[in-house]
Parts: C-alpha cells; structure tokens; sequence
C-alpha cells in the first residue's frame, strides 16, 4: 500500500513551514555564535556585527513565511494566547521576546555608543546572555514542536530538538563565515590581511566540528527511528530520499566538512582561502535547508499491528473528491 496514495504521509506543514524552521535556525545559531564573540576580544568584532546583521532580518523574514501558513495575522495573535497548555503558544512568545532582543541589541550595537561605557557594556552582557538563552530556546522549540505532534511517531523524539539546534548552529555559523568571506577585502582594510585569513581559518576549524557533531547526531535520531517500529517506515522513507541522502548528507554535510578542513589548513594567499569557505558555507546552508523539509515531508502517521493485518491511519479529506468514490465522476 503506497502512503503517497492513501493519504499517510502529513501534509498540514508545508514549505512554508520549512523556510521558517531554516531562517528561524539560522537566526538563533548566527545570534548565539555573535554574542559569544562578543565576549571574547575585539579580534572578533566582524564576525560579531555579521551575526547580529543576520540575526534579527532572518528571523523577521521567517516569521513572514510562517504568517503565510498561519493564514492572517490574527491566527499568530491567537496562537501566543494558551502557553499553559500549548507548545505552540510557549514557542510564539520565546521567538517574540527574541526578535525584540536581538533588533535592540543590533541597534544599540550598531547605532549608539552606549556599549563603549562602563555601564552600558554591563547591561550589552546582561543583554547578550539573556539573547543568548532566548536563541536556544527559538533554536530548540522548532524541535520540540515536532516532538509534541502525537500523530507522527518520527517527529515523537527527544533527538529532533538536538539535531535542530545542532544544524541551527551549523547554519548560523556557515552564514556568518559567508558573510566574512564576502567582506573580506573591506575587513582588510581595518585589518592586516594575515589577521583577517587566520580568523577565517580558525572558523572553518569551528565549522568542520559542528558539522562533524551534526553527522553524530543525525545517525543518533535516525538510529533511533530504525529501531523502533513506528517511526521505522519514516526512517526508511526519509533515507531513500534524493535530496536527503545527496542534498543534506552528502553535499549539505560532506562536503563542507571536506572544504572546511582544506581552508583550515590552507597555506595559500586570500583568494585561495576564500573559494572553499564560500562554497562550503553555500552548500552547508542549502543542507540545512533540506534537512527541515526531508523531516517534515517524511512525517507519517503510524502503521497499526493487528492480528497479522497492517491497518494504515489516513488522513480525513477535506471535502468530497469525485475520485474517492465519495461523489458521482463531473
């Protein structure tokens, strides 16, 4: 019995949905990434201003998308109404309260001098930590949402929230390398060439052990869902996918990783340095991409074990179709 047929598979998140969880990721892990810096030295500041720069647009922009689904303005204002009861409600405010910390923090960083005070670099850290909490919590509440949606057993795991943050920081930091890489010849400018290539090289180290962590934690959630006889059907539909199986694991995951090391250990000049950091930061960002779409297109109700019969749970349609048997042929 095909699932694509009989209606298995979930279709009530979209791409739509997908866009989000990808710039929602990319905002919190480029925010976390730049407020660590933050706190560690002016060799830094790029990076840090990148990351802010991406910060609080991607988010912004995600949440277009997201309203998009949701239909109309009013659904959102609704959604942030029961955080009591609703995950969905808690994540509404969490990603509120962060774009507001996030926008504060870059205008107040960008456009005023109150950081060079004494007091008002106390109050940027405090900023900063409370931003950084926050990031998390955006960065890990896609996953918990996913988690919280009964009806998909692959969604039902405490791994999808750790591979979310984990591939929101890898995005995140891809993003700024990118926009380091970009900018690269105007950072010379302030700075000695040498020093701008050895903080790109230093990142590409960064970002080869992210994705290295990303590679552990995938294999650990689809381990997971093999191994149990719900989410297996998932598992195994998610791993015969194209895009997955070539888009994320091999050129999303793979070959950044290959690039990051070659830039790591690159002894060449600056124009060698920055063509496997760009194009590894490109492909990097396109995987996370896939990976959110792959995990929400591969969601499928379970499959139920009675007697010896598989008995499939199926969507209810929406309305009457005339190729259903449910209304005479037009």
């Amino acid at each position: 019995m095909d699932p694509k047929v009989n209606g298995q598979m979930q279709h009530d998140w979209s791409w739509l949905i997908a866009v989000y969880l990808f710039l929602g990721g990319i905002a919190g892990g480029a925010y976390v990434i730049a407020a660590i810096n933050s706190f560690l030295g002016d060799g830094l500041v790029l990076s840090t201003t990148i990351g802010l720069w991406i910060a609080f647009p991607a988010l912004a922009i995600g949440t277009l998308f997201l309203m998009a689904d949701l239909g109309s303005p009013r659904h959102a204002v609704l959604s942030a109404m029961k955080p009591g009861t609703s995950w969905i409600s808690r994540g509404t405010i969490v990603i509120s309260v962060f774009m507001a910390i996030s926008f504060i923090h870059l205008v107040i960083r960008q456009f005023t001098s109150f950081g060079d005070t004494a007091g008002g670099q106390t109050i940027m850290n405090i900023l900063s930590v409370l931003g950084i909490i926050f990031a998390v919590g955006t960065m890990a509440y896609t996953g918990i949402l996913l988690g919280a949606s009964k009806g998909i057993p692959f969604w039902r795991s405490g791994a999808v929230p750790v591979v979310f943050v984990i591939s929101a920081l890898v995005t995140g930091h891809f993003a700024i390398m990118l926009g380091v890489a970009l900018l690269a010849d105007a950072a010379s400018i302030f700075a000695n060439a040498s020093t701008v290539a050895e903080a790109i090289r230093v990142m590409a180290l960064e970002a080869a052990v992210l994705v290295a962590v990303e590679v552990l934690a995938i294999a650990f959630f689809l381990q997971g869902a093999l191994s149990h006889p719900d989410p297996r059907e998932s598992a195994h539909r998610i791993l015969h996918k194209r895009m997955f199986v070539w888009g994320y694991f091999i050129l999303g995951l793979g070959v950044p990783l290959v690039l990051m090391i070659l830039a790591y250990r690159s002894t060449g000049d600056m124009d060698q340095l920055l063509g496997p950091v760009i194009v590894g930061a490109l492909l990097g960002l396109s995987g996370g991409l896939i990976l959110r779409q792959a995990v929400l297109i591969c969601g499928a109700l379970p499959t139920l074990n009675i007697a010896g019969f598989e008995f499939r749970r199926i969507h209810r349609p929406k309305e009457p179709k005339a190729k259903m048997g449910l209304l005479p042929p037009a």
